[in-house]
């Protein structure tokens, strides 16, 4: 591990440049929780949120990896203020069988393991599948009490495919505006349809899902369609209403004046969820708007370390607690 001291705009910086070493994460005895953040819009606060929850539940103890899988514009090491020598590059450029091993980097912070993100190089921001494929299932067998897994904006299939990893049950990250909250529904509405077609993978259920605003739509068209036979389309119907429900997403409001305005953000989106997804979100939590946040940022630590005592740190001890992670 070496420090470098940079100066960078007038604003002074400490940046840790880590090595990887051997490391051997055994978790408590529990399943690993997989926490999955993502949420359409950019400049929500995803990457915020997913470091600061990563490194207060690592201050308690618990083993916790942290992945950057924004394959393009990756910048989790900015807001923790290290730098990696590896990138996840050297993962796609593996031969034959593929590992995270040499990719698991101490952090500054006790029980925090990081896997950096890559050069946002374009073979690296569009991998084969066989590649991403690759990539998720050992993400499957990294051994932790918690991995966080910090996603790319918008809802391309590899984002989707990630988001995927929780089995539904990721974090979506809104603001509390009609915009943030309109691409967060597009978001799940897309990883929704993205987990039906790689259940059925059927062409002709393709087609049908392409034309649909909605599930509620959707199950509708299909009802109504020639392309299936009734009892199939009844039953394929029932079949999609529980892949659905069986969906769990966690809503996260950022940058909230008051609760009020928290809960106000999040029974809209829970709203639109059920309604036209036929999916019942949970309301995790919500973390204030506060300018400091940006001089945590520009300074490379994370704002539960820099500023403990404020609001955003308290919000953030109080998801921590909710996703039963508490001090040991």
């Amino acid at each position: 591990m070496f420090l470098k001291w940079n100066s960078k705009i007038g604003l002074a910086k400490m940046t840790i440049e880590l090595v990887p070493e051997k490391l051997s994460l055994r978790p408590k005895t529990r399943t690993p929780e997989l926490l999955v953040v993502g949420g359409g819009k950019g400049g929500v606060g995803k990457t915020c949120f997913a470091v600061n929850v990563a490194v207060e539940v690592a201050r308690r103890g618990w083993k916790v990896i942290l992945v950057d899988a924004d394959l393009s514009c990756s910048n989790v090491e900015a807001v923790l203020g290290v730098q990696c020598r590896t990138k996840l590059d050297e993962f796609f450029y593996q031969k034959g069988t593929k590992t995270l091993d040499n990719l698991l980097f101490p952090t500054p912070y006790e029980n925090l393991i990081l896997i950096p993100g890559t050069t946002g190089l374009l073979d690296v921001a569009n991998p084969r599948y066989q590649q991403k494929t690759a990539l998720i299932r050992e993400l499957r067998t990294l051994e932790a009490d918690l991995i966080v897994v910090d996603l790319d904006a918008g809802a391309h299939l590899n984002t989707l495919d990630f988001f995927l990893l929780a089995e539904g049950n990721g974090v979506l990250v809104i603001a509390p505006e009609k915009t943030s909250i309109d691409n967060a529904f597009k978001f799940l509405r897309a990883s929704l349809f993205r987990r039906i077609e790689r259940f059925y993978q059927s062409p002709e259920l393709g087609v049908l899902l392409k034309r649909s605003e909605s599930l509620k739509s959707f199950v509708d068209v299909l009802r109504q369609s020639d392309v299936f036979e009734y009892d199939d389309a009844n039953r394929i119907s029932g079949e999609l209403i529980a892949l659905a429900r069986s969906m769990r997403p966690r809503i996260v409001v950022n940058r909230v004046v008051n609760a009020h305005e928290a809960h106000v953000a999040a029974m809209i989106l829970k709203k639109l969820l059920r309604k036209d997804l036929f999916v019942e979100a949970e309301f995790l939590g919500f973390i204030y708007f506060d300018s400091y946040v940006s001089e945590a940022v520009n300074c490379g630590t994370p704002f539960v370390v820099r500023y403990p005592h404020r609001r955003i740190s308290t919000c953030v001890s109080e998801i921590a607690d909710k996703l039963g992670f508490f001090s040991s």
